[in-house]
């Protein structure tokens, strides 16, 4: 199967890093004009030496949490490369934490940066782009959103905040149809990413996975791609669950 986004343009929040610099890296090779908002200096000069020679390629710093710069940079990112026909949402604060030591604080930045900076993000690119020209959008939550996990994977206001993408990206390809978008959510289970290495995991957690082993960024990226694609034209308000199999299996 070919997946070709010749003319599409992709606005990846996030993308500098980790799962969401492997997404631009398979759009670009998919011949995708892809934008790129991340909120680091240093991570975005990184994706950028690294993809530029792969294609149309445009680099943006923004925190999603400020939602009136927010708003300018996507009207730049339109000027810039056009109308943003897909929207790939991997931006998220990923910590760890017991429920007893989680504070207000803890609390309201993990829901601020993961569900409320997303749903604004999500709201400014229909209104500006997709709203008359429809679209794909892909948010990345997490398999703490949909099962409980040890506190050194996940915690409950992270859980809190990936369930709540869940919620809310079904209820938007509700509402969003109309448009001519789709709206399906993405749940990986452990990726071998800079921030999972920073988590300290036991030795038998890969006992828990049938397929015994974690995700490569690369093998989320290719489920995201066929979301975003074509291909998946009759497919809307779907959790796509990546995990090795693990949610299947009861202990």
């Amino acid at each position: 199967m070919v997946i070709d986004f010749t003319n599409k343009v992709v606005l990846v929040t996030g993308g500098a890093g980790g799962i969401g610099r492997a997404c631009v890296k398979a759009l670009l090779e998919s011949n995708a004009k892809v934008a790129i908002i991340d909120v680091s200096d240093k991570l975005l000069e990184e994706a950028a030496k690294d993809l530029n020679d792969l294609g149309k390629l445009k680099c943006y710093k923004s925190d999603i949490t400020n939602l009136e710069e927010f708003e300018q940079v996507i009207e730049t990112v339109r000027k810039d490369l056009g109308e943003i026909e897909i929207l790939i949402q991997t931006a998220g604060l990923l910590r760890g934490k017991k429920a007893l030591e989680i504070t207000s604080t803890d609390w309201d930045q993990m829901l601020n940066i993961n569900t409320k900076g997303m749903f604004f993000v999500m709201q400014q690119v229909v209104n500006q782009s997709m709203k008359n020209n429809g679209g794909a959008i892909v948010n990345f939550s997490s398999m703490a959103g949909i099962r409980g996990m040890r506190p050194s994977m996940a915690s409950a206001h992270y859980s809190a905040s990936k369930g709540a993408i869940v919620a809310m990206s079904m209820q938007a390809a509700t509402e969003w149809a109309e448009y001519g978008i789709r709206c399906n959510i993405v749940a990986p289970g452990g990726v071998l990413t800079k921030a999972m290495s920073e988590i300290e995991i036991s030795d038998n957690s890969m006992e828990i996975i049938p397929l015994r082993k974690l995700s490569k960024p690369e093998d989320i990226a290719n489920s995201v791609l066929f979301l975003v694609s074509d291909k998946a034209a009759m497919i809307t308000g779907q959790t796509l669950i990546i995990d090795g199999g693990s949610s299947v299996v009861g202990y």
